[in-house]
């Protein structure tokens, strides 16, 4: 009777000491998924932050595009728009420009664009050095291909490079123009990304008064990337239903979603709804970040 007694402690205390062991080992695992996915969450939502950067510096390209053709005359054939519209004032008063070809409807055509060493724009970004816009047709013209390339250009002290072709897609009354990134770089706070994609700038707003691009409201939906010198890649999508608004009356992006995914995980950047400010949000699960964008 003893001895049956005795082999039911140490079997009770053998039984106690697995299930001590087996909770520990849980509970260490546990502790470490945890601290695993709190990392790869962090890590895509920097990815997402990126993006929204560099997004913001090639979207601005596009604006300083329209701006300075409609300033020089060549976003639709007739009278040269007046040097004193408010985008070209917004642009600032600072920059110049010089064209290969003044012959009128000619093409193609090269412009020149300065920056200076510094530059001001109304809103208070600063920007330096040059950039070249190839044109071959006026800007509002179905056919034509807007080729735009930084030339040791800088905005707050942050390099741009690569080239963006843009390329007027418009049927009938609607205005939309296919833009392509190709070897694009950005320098961020740390580190230089590489960027590029492809998406479809629409106009939503302002084809009433072609000659004035203060009013106009574009839409942008389409696919980008991101890239690391590591060689980690952070992928893109705008779709239709969450596009990208942007008032070129405004330096930012004010309306819509990108879904960015980095490390299988994905992140959604929340431009807000309509309002011209700076505040993005970056939201991974219950994780959400709020983030600045560049002026």
């Amino acid at each position: 009777m003893r001895s049956y007694f005795c082999f039911n402690r140490i079997l009770a205390g053998v039984v106690c000491l697995l299930l001590t062991a087996t909770l520990f080992y849980a509970c260490s695992k546990s502790s470490t998924d945890v601290k695993t996915n709190n990392t790869n969450d962090n890590l895509t939502i920097t990815a997402a932050s990126d993006q929204a950067v560099a997004n913001s510096y090639f979207d601005d390209l596009f604006a300083i595009a329209q701006e300075v053709c409609q300033d020089a005359g060549y976003n639709q054939t007739g009278r040269k728009a007046s040097p004193t519209t408010e985008m070209t004032s917004k642009l600032g008063a600072c920059y110049s420009y010089t064209v290969d070809n003044v012959q009128y409807d000619s093409w193609p055509k090269t412009i020149l664009v300065s920056f200076a060493s510094k530059c001001a724009d109304a809103d208070g970004r600063l920007r330096a050095g040059n950039i070249q816009i190839t044109m071959t047709g006026y800007f509002y013209y179905t056919g034509s291909v807007i080729t735009v390339k930084p030339l040791t250009y800088t905005v707050n002290g942050k390099s741009i490079s690569g080239t963006q072709t843009i390329t007027n897609t418009s049927t009938n009354s609607v205005y939309k123009y296919l833009s392509v990134i190709s070897g694009g770089t950005v320098t961020l706070d740390t580190t230089s990304v590489g960027f590029g994609g492809s998406g479809t700038y629409t106009q939503t707003s302002g084809t009433a008064t072609l000659g004035d691009v203060s009013d106009d409201i574009f839409t942008y939906v389409g696919t980008d990337s991101l890239v690391y010198a590591t060689g980690k890649a952070a992928y893109i999508t705008v779709a239709d239903s969450s596009a990208l608004e942007r008032k070129l009356s405004c330096p930012y992006i004010g309306k819509g979603k990108a879904a960015v995914t980095f490390n299988s995980l994905t992140a959604i950047v929340n431009y807000g709804n309509g309002i011209c400010d700076d505040s993005v949000t970056v939201a991974v699960g219950d994780k959400v970040k709020s983030i600045a964008l560049p002026k």
